[in-house]
């Protein structure tokens, strides 16, 4: 029997902690407030009051040495905190391959002191701290309080020391689960801090996690780990960053391992907890939108960069297609099916043997790489090869990066070796750059030969008893998939050109959004594990990461045709769709059924790609992600908050993917118009609604006002990379505008006038089909020529050059 069932305490061990009690002194300088703060040491104990075992502190604290806080406004809405347990002249500088923001400009701000407190404020926020006992509180311009540290001490707890030992009451009754700002002084060097979290705050971020998208009464352990499946608490990616819709995101800026407690042990406290340091370095980011948030947080971490356009279609691979022919009878057979498909992916078997990762097609599988990738090229496909950073020992490629020290070492010097399920392997050290340029160059001869895209896989194992060139172990855990994603991209886009790097990476952490793309890693062919990837994708979104994908029918395990078929409705409405897992995973192995649902679904996402494309860029200028959760678009509509199985994809399309064998689901429309994709009825937003979805039908809801752009039906993204063939507008407002990115950029954009809706197509090309839904239209005129309209379910139709003028009711 255990012996005991109480909660675990705030560290999970209990040593003697040194806290800021009080501000000793603090003076502005250019864009930095510094400040000199008393710190007070406290040992806590054990102890069982009347059978309840608890933390708390019998003795009054103890003077400790003074520690250093030191504000820098980046900008007006971006702050960035800096404690250090040590004098000022100690403080680190801290620059880490995360942040790669410049902060140079002068920021305007304004300072004033008084007994009690010290307050700056820029034109976003005022930041007043107090002086005894120490706490940072950021309002807004009118006061209203968006974020504040957690004090050493209460007012209500602050009562005469006759009454009750007060160490011991406030210790139990206000620190014992969410510590102030402090450093432990007793085993394990760690730094903490918990700032207050409101009763109706919802919290998003943290990177992948396949649990609640409201991370609200969590904890959060960001240390990287294989997930085996989709449904695990643990994590391929992470990010130390988080927003709330308080109006604030945090970004920490650390590879160490960091927990958040997200009210989980005090409900009315997040704090934080950064292993191995003595320093807390995290940036305070100003919205007060979630939508602001984020594309102040990339601008600390980098802009996320978008993908190329052929990426958009279609992925087909397995686990592993294993020689030249199936590879050609894979490519044969995607056309013969008319599968719409830009990517074929070869897995694991394209060296001489299994798993053994050399860079080399092996000769006995593959034995013309050059001629098939060619072949496959003039078919309107590019190929994409898989790789890991695992090294197997007893082979010529080990060998050579062990001798010219490109792997990890242990103390000793000797290579670092571990075991994996293949066999004893060393790891690549990607802080190293000699070995990432000698890595560099075999990947420039793959892409020589024709390939286009690397698979970056494995890479959140790194070992932190290891011994890197470029980094402690302790940061190299979390930071080795950011080199790693930085390594392959940055290989590609040199050979390729600047917009066109791209990776197919597993592991990431803060930073990695600049190199895209990363999928949800091994999930396991069941329904449940959908829902999952589903949360994770809204996740990693508010993540400060745009593209996400995910192995369509799950990685691991055969999918029935009816979840195979769900999970393609979702894949296919995601930034990236691919087909990946255990053989089989093309269409045609489920079934004619499975296969005609399949191939319609392909073929609307192709003909949505000027659509797509378009909201692609869009995400990279605003770092908003494609799969958007509501409560981005909706943030004024509380409902929208722990809504984690639909989602906007994009600006104006809402996907509610079947995650279950039902056929029938509840969906929220925010406030406004929507269109139902299939009937084009007209429905107010606001409200729940329960719909049928037949196998063939996930429901799909278009925005009121929208313009959506659709290209020809094509095979491949080459076929017709810059034509457009359809405009669609539904519920027309009085104005709309709709931006489409290609290599030729269009503006289409109406306007409600006495004569009709003007609809305009700049610059003007080939003839384009105009549907108009949810009006009544009886007229048109083009090109100054009066033309049939066309009647067709819920709207009409006619086909225009650059201009009409459509009469409506």
């Amino acid at each position: 029997m255990p012996r005991t069932y109480e909660l675990t305490t705030f560290l999970g061990q209990t040593v003697p902690v040194e806290l800021v009690t009080e501000l000793l002194d603090a003076r502005l300088d250019g864009n930095s407030l510094l400040m000199r703060c008393a710190t007070a040491r406290y040992s806590p104990t054990i102890h069982n009051y009347y059978g309840t075992r608890c933390e708390t502190v019998f003795a009054p604290p103890t003077p400790a040495a003074p520690a250093t806080v030191q504000l820098d406004f980046c900008t007006p809405d971006i702050i960035r905190m800096r404690f250090y347990a040590g004098p000022p002249e100690a403080l680190p500088a801290n620059d880490t391959p995360m942040v790669v923001g410049q902060f140079d400009a002068p920021v305007d701000l304004s300072f004033s002191e008084d007994a009690t407190t010290v307050q700056v404020a820029s034109a976003a926020v005022q930041v007043v701290v107090a002086r005894e006992p120490w706490q940072i509180t950021i309002s807004d311009l009118q006061g209203r309080v968006i974020w504040s540290t957690r004090p050493v001490d209460i007012a209500p707890l602050r009562r005469p020391a006759e009454q009750w030992n007060p160490s011991q009451q406030r210790w139990i009754f206000h620190n014992r689960y969410a510590y102030p700002l402090g450093v432990t002084a007793g085993g394990e060097q760690r730094v903490f801090a918990s700032f207050g979290l409101q009763h109706d705050e919802h919290i998003y971020g943290f990177g992948e996690g396949f649990g609640p998208l409201d991370k609200r009464g969590t904890m959060q352990r960001l240390w990287l780990v294989e997930g085996f499946s989709n449904a695990s608490p643990g994590a391929y990616k992470h990010t130390p960053f988080y927003m709330s819709t308080r109006g604030y995101g945090l970004y920490v800026n650390t590879a160490h391992a960091t927990t958040f407690r997200v009210g989980n042990l005090d409900y009315t406290a997040l704090s934080v907890i950064v292993d191995d340091t003595p320093l807390l370095d995290a940036y305070f980011i100003y919205g007060p939108t979630l939508k602001e948030i984020l594309p102040r947080y990339t601008a600390i971490t980098g802009a996320p960069a978008v993908p190329p356009r052929w990426s958009f279609g279609l992925w087909m691979g397995r686990i592993s297609y294993d020689t030249q022919q199936q590879v050609a009878t894979v490519a044969h057979e995607l056309r013969e099916h008319r599968i719409p498909c830009d990517v074929i992916h070869i897995d694991t078997n394209w060296f001489e043997r299994d798993w053994e990762c050399d860079w080399r097609f092996g000769a006995g599988r593959f034995p013309d790489p050059a001629a098939m990738l060619a072949r496959l090229r003039e078919q309107g496909f590019r190929v994409s090869v898989w790789q890991w950073p695992l090294l197997l020992v007893n082979t010529g490629i080990f060998q050579e990066a062990s001798e010219r020290g490109y792997l990890a070492k242990r103390p000793n010097g000797q290579t670092y070796t571990f075991s994996g399920f293949m066999a004893d392997a060393g790891l690549f050290d990607y802080s190293n750059p000699a070995a990432v340029a000698w890595l560099q160059g075999r990947l420039q001869d793959l892409f020589a030969l024709g390939v286009a895209v690397i698979k970056a896989d494995f890479g959140e194992g790194a070992p932190p008893d290891a011994v890197y060139h470029g980094a402690t172990g302790a940061a190299m855990h979390s930071l080795y998939p950011l080199l790693y994603n930085q390594a392959v991209f940055s290989a590609t886009e040199a050979f390729y050109g600047t917009g066109n790097g791209i990776i197919w990476g597993r592991s990431a952490w803060a930073g990695s959004q600049r190199y895209p793309v990363h999928w949800s890693g091994d999930g396991v062919a069941r329904f449940e594990d959908l829902a999952c990837v589903l949360r994770s994708a809204l996740s990693f979104g508010m993540s400060g990461f745009p593209f996400y994908s995910h192995d369509i029918g799950g990685f691991a395990g055969l999918p029935s045709p009816d979840l195979y078929v769900r999970w393609a409705q979702f894949g296919l409405f995601s930034s990236h769709a691919r087909c990946h897992g255990e053989p089989p995973r093309e269409p045609w192995a489920y079934g004619e059924e499975a296969e005609a649902i399949f191939r319609w679904y392909c073929e609307l996402r192709y003909r949505l790609l000027p659509y797509i494309y378009s909201e692609a860029q869009e995400c990279g200028r605003s770092s908003l992600p494609m799969l958007r959760a509501l409560v981005l678009e909706y943030q004024d509509d509380p409902t929208t908050y722990t809504i984690a199985d639909q989602y906007m994809f994009g600006r104006n399309l809402l996907v509610a993917p079947i995650l279950d064998e039902r056929t029938t689901r509840r969906v929220y429309l925010p406030h406004g118009l929507w269109v139902d994709y299939w009937t084009k009825t007209v429905r107010p937003g606001g409200c729940w609604c329960v719909v049928d979805a037949p196998l063939n039908q996930m429901p799909l809801y278009v925005r009121g006002g929208a313009i959506v752009p659709y290209g020809p039906l094509v095979q491949h993204t080459d076929e017709a990379p810059d034509t457009l063939a359809t405009v669609e507008i539904y519920a027309p407002m009085d104005t709309g505008s709709y931006s489409v990115a290609g290599p030729t950029p269009r503006t289409i954009s109406y306007q409600r006038t006495d004569s009709g809706l003007h609809v305009q197509i700049e610059p003007a090309g080939d003839a384009v089909e105009l549907v108009l839904y949810g009006v009544m239209a009886t007229a048109a005129v083009v090109d100054g020529n009066s033309v049939t309209l066309q009647a067709v379910a819920g709207g009409v139709r006619v086909l225009m050059h650059g201009a009409a003028v459509v009469e409506v009711g």
